[in-house]
């Protein structure tokens, strides 16, 4: 009999057909996401095949943060026999001349800026260059006392796994063709060389064949899998779209592509799980809606933040009693079928000190003691990590400002630039359109045009959102991704947008 079915884990991939981590940024996502694209070659393996995203390039990370990620190994000496592996890494963490080097100094300063500062927190394994090169790409590593450092889980998680699944393989037609392109497109602006990712190759060259293959370990090929769950299908079909589309802008650079790809993954996550945490609690339609504030004045004075500060606290709401809705149809489920033989403290995660819940179910008789439980559950184990996973996708692209009280959503240029490429196949087009593509797609709401279609406008005045939404023109032409007409008329992604 299947085990822990009642785990934060299991709960989160019934609502939300994936399971994200609470820590794991949008960097993250997208670097688990296309270390899975590189490791398979850029196409769906076969059953049994899947390749491990897990990436050491320990040479190349030992330049950038300074940190010996060769420290404790006992390899053979490398090159002429001149360094040993651990020397190595010494002279590279050094950032000095050694040997035949020459200008490493400069190097390490040149990648050194590269590193996101999102990921820039706790042991150097975490930290994280800018997705903009194969070579430039790893997994996150540890190092236990008196062990070397290796690769393994810290904030990847697989959610990343899962999405290269929907991105190589998903189930419809339409977003086959769109997913095909998009991979293409990504290898390509993945693979187009220049002068960082040669150094990268450069420096990890003398320990090819030392390390050691990855195995692909099971709880991966369980993340591979679930992307064939139909509750991520409408997940793929947007993603499969929107990175077509973005991927493939002409006159963009292709850091520029990856960049807004990245953020892409974050938002397009942030919002499917929004969608199903809607879904699971019958949210009326005119209540499915992501109200965003850009700019204005303080906050005591400005009430769209104020209502947008509400937004972002019902959703996470939604979401809170989805998942307790999930766990209680879970467990009512289960005693349907395995009343008499179950084990419930079995089916709970083992760290979870949820004995007293186990201890009361099998008593439940309605579906409200299962609620009960579920909600005792809740306070008491982890069950909240998608909550958590909501907010900090949403941080990390720039999407909510503001402190644990007073939080709200908003707009940055990197995140418009990025919804803009997601469209690019349709621009040109007015800012009045633009929204309403944004609301269709994304559940975004700007202006009083778009908020009359929600139960917005009961709880703010229609003059006030349409200060926001010139706002959000003005951001939008100030970053070069519109252009402002005689008329008044704002044209996003038209000859001063996309092409930038």
């Amino acid at each position: 009999m299947a085990t822990t079915r009642l785990s934060p884990a299991e709960i989160a991939r019934q609502l939300l057909g994936i399971s994200p981590d609470r820590d794991e940024r949008a960097s993250q996502l997208c670097a688990e996401t296309l270390l899975t694209l590189i490791a398979n070659a850029y196409a769906a393996p076969k059953p049994g095949k899947l390749r491990s995203p897990k990436k050491r390039q320990f040479a190349i990370r030992s330049l950038v943060t300074g940190t010996n990620f060769l420290d404790k190994r006992e390899e053979a000496r490398i090159g002429s026999g001149q360094f040993s592996v651990v020397s190595y890494g010494q002279a590279l963490a050094a950032g000095s001349d050694f040997g035949a080097s020459e200008n490493l100094a400069l190097a390490k300063a040149a990648l050194e800026g590269l590193i996101d500062p999102q990921t820039r927190r706790g042991q150097a394994g975490t930290w994280l260059l800018y997705p903009f090169a194969e070579e430039l790409l790893w997994y996150d590593a540890r190092q236990t006392q008196g062990r070397p450092w290796d690769v393994r889980k810290v904030y990847m998680r697989g959610s990343g796994i899962t999405l290269a699944r929907l991105l190589l393989n998903p189930s419809s037609g339409a977003a086959r063709q769109h997913g095909k392109r998009a991979v293409a497109a990504l290898r390509d602006a993945l693979q187009d060389r220049s002068q960082v990712a040669h150094i990268a190759s450069h420096l990890e060259a003398p320990l090819a064949g030392l390390d050691r293959a990855i195995d692909t370990e099971p709880d991966e090929v369980e993340a591979w899998d679930s992307g064939d769950s139909e509750d991520l299908q409408p997940l793929a079909n947007a993603l499969c779209a929107h990175a077509a589309s973005i991927m493939g802008q002409s006159g963009v650079g292709s850091t520029a592509k990856l960049w807004r790809f990245r953020n892409l993954l974050g938002v397009n996550l942030a919002v499917h799980t929004a969608q199903r945490a809607w879904a699971a609690t019958g949210t009326p339609e005119d209540e499915r809606y992501l109200l965003l504030s850009v700019g204005g004045p303080e906050r005591h004075a400005n009430n769209v933040r104020q209502r947008s500060e509400e937004c972002y606290q019902s959703v996470r709401t939604r979401i809170r009693e989805a998942i307790i809705r999930t766990l209680a149809d879970g467990m009512q489920e289960l005693a349907k079928r395995e009343r008499r033989t179950i084990d419930w403290a079995a089916e709970f995660e083992a760290r979870s000190n949820l004995e007293r819940v186990a201890e009361q179910l099998p008593k439940a008789r309605t579906y409200q003691d299962y609620e009960i439980q579920a909600r005792h559950a809740f306070e008491q184990a982890a069950y909240g990590r998608p909550i958590d996973g909501f907010r900090v996708l949403l941080e990390s692209v720039g999407m909510v400002r503001g402190h644990s009280g007073w939080r709200y959503l908003t707009a940055t240029p990197d995140l418009m630039g990025a919804f803009i490429g997601a469209l690019s196949d349709r621009m040109p087009m007015p800012s009045r359109e633009f929204f309403e593509h944004l609301f269709k797609q994304w559940r975004i709401v700007l202006s009083p045009e778009i908020a009359s279609r929600t139960s917005l406008l009961k709880r703010l005045d229609g003059s006030e959102l349409a200060r926001n939404a010139r706002r959000v023109e003005r951001l939008l032409v100030e970053a070069g991704l519109a252009v402002s007409l005689s008329d008044s008329t704002t044209i996003v992604g038209g000859s001063l947008g996309v092409g930038l």
